[in-house]
């Protein structure tokens, strides 16, 4: 935290507005940096607040923390090859996990007394675990938030998920609004989702949460040859992609440069045979992880890389030519996305790329020119401010009558 001072009324530490985020994070890295870009907007915002963002993220510590902001890191979870959790470190059931993250989400609701809660993606938390920050915050009256991408995942599988019963309740009575980070244009949850009816007329769109856009920098001279940046976001399951990448490269002589951004996530065995597949090719060179991936994109002839939620946002924000590869398992959210892109003529999509697709889409993305994104507003970060506000001051106009009566 920023300052050690203590809010009388409640105990709290800080004395402004506090305003705790819960982001699950077991697969991947995506909940996490989205969660860091709202915060950042929430930041600078709110000059007098103190932020906490309780994650399971693994990758917590590989970003810069905007100020006033703290990371409560949760033990992590991971995911099977048939997408079933599991702990990722301790020895111990998903079970008890959950139960012990369970306990510490509680603990640490009720230590920060937050006056706003933003919770991402997961309706009740991850198993469940945040119900009970949930019983308390409808207690307390603390405003709260869901925000959710706008894919989830099938219809049917997302009907399963908020068709449970805990779900369906929290859906109706302990969230004030219910934000979509995306827009209508593009995929419209509402009509594609057996959207429960009490939330069907709460629902509004924010746009896309996305980093703000990178400063243009003039370099005093371009680069002699096209630039390629490959981005495979954590990296977890990316390697059978990169290594197809590799291997379109084989396949004739290249006239471009290619930096491969390999992921924190990927296995160090897989990660060290790339790159030494990347030193034989030559004009390859591979990273584990850049912090400045949208100056790295806006930077760039042409962008290849997975279509999670954030490498999205960012390729549609520099207006680089794409070639997606979207993941398929456990979850068709990725390929969904793409899919719906590419319809929209603002990207290629390879589900099950080869060598020979991946080539061919990657030259003629290197022919193209730069593109606009029309209509779609990457503007989420700062609209979920405008509902924050108008949630806080209908909290403390509610405070003010209480204390008044």
């Amino acid at each position: 935290m920023a300052t050690s001072q203590t809010d009388a009324t409640t105990g709290a530490p800080g004395s402004g507005t506090r305003i705790l985020m819960y982001s699950h994070d077991s697969f991947g890295l995506g909940h996490f940096r989205r969660t860091v870009t709202l915060a950042a907007a929430f930041s600078e915002a709110f000059p007098d607040s103190s932020i906490l963002v309780a994650t399971g993220s693994p990758c917590s510590s590989h970003f810069g923390l905007p100020p006033r902001v703290e990371v409560l890191k949760l033990p992590s979870v991971t995911k099977e090859t048939g997408g079933t959790y599991v702990s990722r470190a301790l020895p111990c059931s998903l079970a008890e996990l959950v139960e012990f993250r369970s306990r510490l989400l509680l603990e640490t609701f009720r230590a920060f007394r937050p006056h706003l809660l933003v919770v991402d993606h997961q309706v009740v938390g991850l198993k469940g675990e945040l119900q009970a920050v949930l019983e308390e915050a409808e207690t307390l009256r603390t405003a709260t938030i869901l925000g959710m991408r706008d894919i989830v995942d099938e219809p049917d599988v997302v009907a399963r998920e908020w068709g449970r019963k805990e779900v369906r309740r929290a859906l109706s009575e302990s969230y004030d609004r219910v934000c979509v980070y995306g827009s209508p244009l593009v995929f419209d949850p509402r009509v594609e989702y057996p959207m429960p009816p009490e939330i069907g007329q709460r629902v509004e769109f924010v746009g896309y949460v996305v980093r703000p856009a990178p400063k243009v920098k003039v370099r005093p001279l371009p680069p002699e040859r096209p630039q390629v940046l490959v981005t495979v976001g954590g990296g977890e399951d990316a390697a059978s992609r990169l290594e197809t990448y590799l291997d379109s490269l084989q396949l004739k002589p290249f006239d471009w440069d290619t930096t491969l951004v390999l992921g924190p996530l990927l296995d160090p065995e897989g990660a060290a045979r790339i790159r030494r597949r990347a030193r034989v090719l030559g004009g390859v060179s591979a990273h584990a992880f850049l912090e400045d991936l949208p100056s790295r994109m806006a930077a760039s002839d042409a962008i290849v890389g997975m279509a999670g939620y954030n490498t999205t946002t960012e390729t549609l924000q520099s207006g680089v030519p794409a070639v997606l590869l979207p993941r398929t398992h456990p979850r068709r959210e990725q390929e969904i996305r793409a899919d719906r892109l590419a319809r929209l003529g603002l990207v290629q999509t390879l589900p099950n790329p080869t060598p020979e697709t991946l080539r061919g889409a990657l030259e003629r993305a290197l022919s193209r020119r730069p593109s606009q994104v029309d209509g779609l507003r990457l503007d989420g970060a700062q609209q979920m401010c405008v509902v924050a506000r108008e949630l806080l001051d209908q909290a403390r106009s509610r405070s003010r009558k209480t204390a008044t009566a």
